[in-house]
């Protein structure tokens, strides 16, 4: 019997009984529809996100635990101490988050549920090694995670070949190079190099597309190819003979140069709020690229006293890779767990601190204060910590982007390129 239909009243006319019938036949409707939404919500959520939420959580464990040994590198206070903790400083802020954030990006786009085996392997791997686990069961899950994610790009390829995916590919193949020589027992300063390529020639690759735009013709896409191609060769030299930093110091020098002059965001500059925010992001991390490019090549990584490789590693990952997450979080985030990223002005502050700090430290390298060197290390640190505490703010604060349907991409999106949106894949 229902009970939240009111009774008719005595002596009313069929034709209002037959509007109340119609009402509660609408209003059921209605409620049912709602359900059928709120269930689909939810398996959406357990489906969809759920494996997004779970590869971000461990990147971000990994992120953590990586500042945490850097700060041990420092030679400064620590929540954990351990020199195991130390030592695996490299695989966990390369490998553990950069890694898994660039592989869940490309699991997202590629729209397969096996894709997500990559960024779980690689954050999975680290975090094994962390625990104290066999060496063999940690590398070896983040060999795995680097051949699936080879496999993603193959994927990619027969279903949209172009110059932008074949240079994310490299990225990718010398990232599961660097991973088989680890596992090979190969020691870190032999597998850095190559790890160093697969950030790089990522977003590369990303810039690339949206720099297509720009070009005249297809010439400088074949000279980033090539450019690209020599980084691999020249890392994978540096494993047989000296004089390999010939090769890649200049070609990441030329890749510098080269995407500074032609990405979009050297005009999108001159915009405001977020749109200049992006675009200063990415400018400034060609800078740190043409920095990496330009000391590997006049001294390699062994030169300036040892000097040479803490800049060359941290111009690269800091003020490279980061500053281009500052730029592309935006983008990547809501594309990622649906749930957008305002620009706000305090986002200029990890963006200060990040290249102020690092600045800093490249500054104490040369010139050989171990205390300027740890001060900028401390203050990179900071910044790191202050973009994740900020950007996790904004997300919880903000709304869903599955609450409203906007024509074409966002703003943002348009001026800075998403990175979510190669070919053969977009947004999920």
């Amino acid at each position: 019997m229902e009970t939240d239909k009111p009774a008719s009243a005595p002596g009313a006319h069929p034709e209002a009984r037959g509007a109340d019938g119609a009402a509660g036949r609408q209003s059921r409707a209605t409620t049912v529809k709602a359900t059928v939404r709120a269930t689909g919500a939810t398996d959406w959520l357990t489906t969809r996100v759920a494996p997004r939420l779970v590869a971000l959580a461990l990147g971000a464990a990994c992120i953590l635990m990586g500042l945490n040994a850097a700060l041990l590198r420092l030679n400064l206070p620590a929540p954990v101490d351990g020199a195991t903790l130390a030592a695996l400083h490299g695989p966990l802020m390369l490998v553990g988050f950069l890694g898994t954030v660039i592989a869940l990006e490309r699991a997202v786009a590629a729209r397969t549920p096996w894709a997500f085996l990559a960024p779980l392997g690689n954050a999975a791997g680290c975090l094994t090694l962390m625990a104290g686990a066999p060496d063999v069961v940690g590398r070896g899950l983040m060999t795995a995670a680097a051949t699936i994610l080879c496999a993603i790009y193959l994927r990619v390829h027969r279903r949209a070949p172009s110059a932008a995916v074949d240079v994310e590919a490299m990225g990718a193949a010398a990232l599961l190079l660097g991973d088989v020589l680890w596992l090979g027992g190969r020691g870190i300063e032999d597998v850095v190099p190559l790890w160093l390529l697969f950030p790089v020639l990522t977003i590369v690759g990303e810039r690339l597309e949206l720099a297509r735009i720009a070009f005249l013709d297809e010439t400088v896409e074949t000279v980033v190819e090539a450019l690209s191609g020599a980084a691999v060769l020249g890392a994978c030299l540096l494993l047989v003979g000296s004089g390999a930093h010939l090769v890649a110091g200049p070609a990441l020098l030329g890749l510098a140069v080269i995407m500074a002059y032609y990405d979009v965001a050297r005009r999108t500059v001159r915009a405001r709020g977020g749109v200049r925010f992006m675009a200063a992001s990415m400018l400034a991390g060609y800078v740190w690229l043409a920095l990496a490019g330009a000391v590997w090549s006049l001294w390699g990584l062994e030169g300036l006293g040892g000097s040479a490789y803490e800049i060359v590693i941290h111009a690269i990952t800091v003020g490279f890779a980061f500053s281009m997450i500052l730029a592309h979080a935006p983008v990547i985030i809501p594309a990622i767990v649906h749930r957008s990223l305002p620009y706000h002005r305090l986002m200029w502050l990890p963006y200060v601190l990040l290249h102020a700090g690092l600045a800093v430290r490249v500054a104490g390298l040369l010139a050989g204060g171990a205390g300027t060197w740890q001060v900028g290390g401390a203050v990179g640190v900071a910044a790191i910590l202050v973009f994740m505490v900020l950007t996790l703010a904004r997300v919880l604060t903000s709304g869903s982007i599955r609450t409203a349907v906007r024509p074409g991409r966002p703003a943002t999106a348009q001026a800075s390129g998403s990175m979510t949106t190669q070919p053969g894949g977009g947004p999920s």
